[in-house]
């Protein structure tokens, strides 16, 4: 069942940056693109602080410490990212503070990345 789980997140945090992303910014201009991005960022930390939480209840269950070290790890920045990270993003974007966004929006993009290596860890331990 975890890996069922971790399957599940590692398969919504590729389609995100690959299908999302990419479809987004062709097909809307950059206020459409903020506006839509804006309404969509909060749905997806909560998606996946909700898988991970399942995540991290069934690895509670099965007492498999490595999963509930990951899990954490893992909910601990969606929920970093949507309460702290997001609104700190949209305040530099509409200030106008490219700097600071273009490192803020690194910083997420880093930790969506750790997160996406801690998926692949839960599934290659799984595999095994």
């Amino acid at each position: 069942m975890l890996i069922l789980v971790a399957a599940a997140m590692l398969s919504f945090m590729i389609f995100f940056p690959l299908v999302v992303a990419t479809s987004v910014f062709k097909v809307l201009d950059e206020k459409q693109s903020s506006k839509f991005l804006r309404i969509f960022f909060p749905k997806y930390y909560l998606f996946g602080f909700v898988l991970t939480l399942i995540g991290l209840i069934l690895s509670i269950y099965y007492e498999n410490k490595y999963s509930i070290l990951i899990f954490l790890l893992i909910i601990s920045g969606f929920v970093f990212s949507r309460q702290v990270l997001m609104p700190m993003i949209n305040k530099a974007k509409d200030l106008n503070n490219e700097n600071k966004f273009n490192k803020l929006h690194k910083l997420s993009v880093f930790i969506n990345f750790l997160q996406i290596i801690g998926c692949i860890s839960l599934l290659v331990i799984y595999l095994k």
